[in-house]
């Protein structure tokens, strides 16, 4: 049971310790601030700091416990990514009841001080009662957007940090492997034999090259892209490669002009595209196939109009085995996605085929 309590608080975006000061910082706050109204209005009784201290601190104490039910709330919210009136409802709703216990609480707790305090005891379903319920639970439910406000901050801080050690990690990997010394020999290689045969095409080849280090350059800092700059990348990547395997490979592109100005993650469909030249069109002698295909449709799964990003391409299955690997690639694009989107994409990559291997991914539309 404790154990389960402490994994209540422990998946908080802030740490209990942390919401345990802040809510005694507040208190001191409100304290100060009655005891300042009482001197100023100058009231003919004495201020009582142990009474007011007790109450005040009751009621924002108190949202101490309750705060993975409001944290709860927050994650309805996040999942309210497009307006949808049964979500909104259900959110409303939770705040106004979770108002109306908090302020049942503190209201009942500040009754029984009073009665330590004076031997009186207010009915519980009185009119002053249910005033001062109405009243409070109008004030509790402030508190709470509040409090959800501040959880939201913290979450969005969170999860954008880890994209962007996500995004760190994949540009890193993209740098790895393009940009290392074999890679580069021989695309150098390449466009130098070019030269004296067909300058017009070698310049063009280091034009290419040029602008997928500037890209790298540009863009290394930003979480979403245009599905039109990830493909100038991809298309630069491939025009580089094909420098070197153009007797083997036959590319094509299908791409949706519609789906030109969505966002979607920054070299997200990279990793999906390096690994089709390498598992695919290197070890093939000839007749590779790589295809692209980008789209916007009504996608089942997700009952909702979707981007889709798919690339096949073929395998020489007479004169290779199907590679193993290690996952790490697909792994990280995964996950990645699922900071992005939380459960609201899909994502596949397998042999449809034993000579035809096919990776899709489908995400919502993002302007």
């Amino acid at each position: 049971m404790i154990r389960k309590i402490y994994s209540y608080y422990s998946n908080l975006p802030v740490r209990f310790n942390k919401i345990v000061w802040a809510s005694l910082l507040i208190s001191l706050f409100f304290i100060l601030k009655a005891y300042t109204n009482h001197l100023i209005n100058d009231y003919n009784y004495s201020f009582s700091w142990l009474l007011v201290t007790l109450k005040i601190s009751i009621s924002y104490l108190l949202w101490i416990i309750l705060t993975p039910l409001a944290y709860s709330l927050t994650k309805v919210l996040q999942s309210l990514v497009r307006f949808k009136l049964y979500k909104v409802f259900q959110f409303l709703l939770g705040c106004f009841i979770l108002a109306i216990v908090h302020q049942l609480i503190a209201s009942r707790l500040d009754d029984l001080i009073n009665f330590a305090n004076s031997g009186y005891l207010k009915s519980f379903l009185g009119h002053n009662s249910m005033v001062v319920l109405v009243i409070g639970s109008f004030s509790s439910f402030i508190e709470l957007l509040v409090i959800i406000a501040v959880f939201l901050a913290f979450d969005y801080q969170k999860k954008f940090i880890v994209n962007q050690k996500a995004l760190i990690a994949s540009q890193l990997n993209a740098l790895r492997m393009q940009l290392q010394p074999h890679f580069l020999f021989n695309t150098l290689h390449s466009i130098a034999a070019m030269i004296d045969i067909d300058t017009k095409n070698a310049q063009k080849m280091l034009s290419k090259l040029g602008m997928l280090l500037r890209h790298i350059l540009e863009y290394d800092a930003e979480q979403m892209v245009t599905v039109k700059d990830e493909l100038n990348f991809i298309k630069d990547y491939l025009d580089l490669e094909q420098v070197r395997y153009k007797d083997r490979v036959t590319i094509t592109y299908n791409i949706s002009q519609e789906a030109l100005h969505l966002k979607i993650p920054n070299m997200i469909f990279q990793p999906l595209v390096e690994n089709a030249v390498k598992y695919g069109i290197i070890p093939t002698v000839n007749n590779g196939e790589i295809k692209i295909n980008i789209e916007l449709n009504h996608n089942d799964i997700m009952q909702e109009n979707a981007l889709t990003l798919e690339i096949s391409n073929t395998f020489n299955n007479k004169n290779q085995i199907k590679p193993e690997g290690t996952g790490t690639g697909l792994l990280n694009i995964k996950n990645r996605l699922q900071q992005f989107y939380g459960n609201r994409f899909w994502f596949k990559a397998d042999f449809k085929t034993p000579e035809l291997y096919n990776a899709k991914i489908v995400l919502p539309i993002i302007e």
